[in-house]
């Protein structure tokens, strides 16, 4: 198993990454920080990342292909994590359409991918993960919205033991992409449990509830509106919340 770069302390690895993008870092480099001071997730809220308390690991993509399938990448990013934290721990998450992941109905962690396009391709990818790891570490109003791989199985990890298993789901990840779409879509499906809910969405200024019904070919969200009109629902484009409170 590869191994990262780590930090003691950054504001952001997402942020170190790019730097290190655009220096010509090689597709696969990975950071991994014991403590982020401006961490932050999808349409940028603020991500807790005390020291120690959870994993917060950067990884580099220069994929080969059309710009239309850089959105591929945070789904599919969503079954590596899944399969990582399976791999150390024996858990078994879930993922919430499209990049938060489930264990029983509270939040383990979640995924934000930033791309940076040349010439009508991308030039790289960067997918940021965080994972909750210890319990106490979390802010007590998250408590009922939030949990850690400590509390779900007991057991205690530290960053620097586990990324390894993160990294080279990711380097199986880059090796195929995107040739291997259709075996990451048939486990994403799988590992869902958006459809079949009653959901609250937004999109853009607008919001709405639908029922999820299913996941397209491309990641997309298949809901059935009340009027009984069906839409797909894209990342990056809309937000779902309302299945369990804690969004």
């Amino acid at each position: 198993m590869d191994m990262p770069v780590i930090l003691e302390s950054v504001d952001s690895t997402n942020t170190y990454l790019k730097e290190l993008a655009v220096s010509g870092a090689p597709s696969g480099t990975a950071v991994v920080a014991l403590e982020q001071t401006a961490g932050r997730g999808m349409y940028r809220r603020s991500f807790e990342s005390p020291k120690g308390a959870g994993l917060y690991l950067s990884y580099l993509l220069r994929p080969d292909c059309p710009s239309y399938l850089c959105a591929d990448v945070t789904p599919m990013v969503a079954v590596a994590v899944c399969r990582a934290i399976e791999a150390f721990s024996g858990l078994s998450p879930r993922i919430k359409w499209i990049n938060d992941i489930i264990s029983g109905k509270k939040k383990l962690g979640g995924i934000l991918t930033e791309t940076a396009f040349k010439g009508g391709k991308a030039d790289y990818i960067i997918t940021g993960i965080g994972i909750n790891l210890l319990s106490g570490a979390l802010p007590q109003e998250l408590s009922d919205k939030a949990t850690c791989i400590e509390e779900e199985t007991g057991k205690q990890f530290s960053p620097e033991e586990i990324s390894p298993f993160f990294i080279n789901e990711l380097n199986a990840l880059l090796s195929g992409f995107p040739n291997n779409k259709k075996e990451y879509i048939a486990d994403y499906r799988q590992l869902c449990i958006t459809p079949g809910n009653e959901i609250f969405c937004k999109r853009g200024d607008e919001s709405f509830r639908a029922f999820a019904e299913e996941i397209d070919e491309d990641f997309g969200l298949v809901i059935r509106l009340p009027n009984g009109k069906r839409d797909i629902l894209r990342y990056g484009e809309a937000s779902v919340r309302g299945m369990y409170g804690y969004t």
